[in-house]
């Protein structure tokens, strides 16, 4: 995993993190590590999660399966980046990264992220409208 993480420069995120509001929904979202870079002179931030993913199978598609959710926790990563911890950096998805520890992946969340923010936002969506009826 050096090669894929090397140039990053972490940085400790703090402990208390503000909770990602999404639809009406408190999500909890806690970046373990505060991910800095810069491009074209813009200094930019991003954030990274260490996961211990408990599944090990090696099959297609359990290989799939753990793709899509360490992609789904980099958007909700960019999202919390965007809305609590850009400070005066300008977030960038090349710097929000799902750490797959056990299987020694990073996913960083797509440039094309618009259908997964979508998906999230309708899933709290649907969240929300339940928790009104119940």
């Amino acid at each position: 995993m050096s090669n894929q993480l090397a140039g990053f420069q972490f940085h400790k995120a703090a402990a208390k993190q503000a909770k990602l509001m999404i639809e009406g929904v408190e999500v909890s979202v806690h970046a373990d590590m505060l991910v800095h870079g810069e491009r074209k002179g813009i200094a930019e931030v991003g954030a990274a999660m260490l996961r211990m993913t408990q599944d090990d199978a090696a099959t297609d598609a359990a290989k799939l399966k753990r793709q899509n959710m360490g992609l789904y926790v980099a958007t909700l990563l960019r999202m919390h980046t965007e809305a609590n911890l850009k400070g005066n950096r300008t977030p960038a998805n090349r710097l929000c990264l799902s750490i797959d520890v056990q299987h020694g992946e990073a996913f960083v969340a797509p440039k094309a992220s618009a259908q997964r923010m979508k998906d999230i936002r309708s899933a709290c969506k649907f969240i929300a409208a339940l928790w009104d009826t119940v």
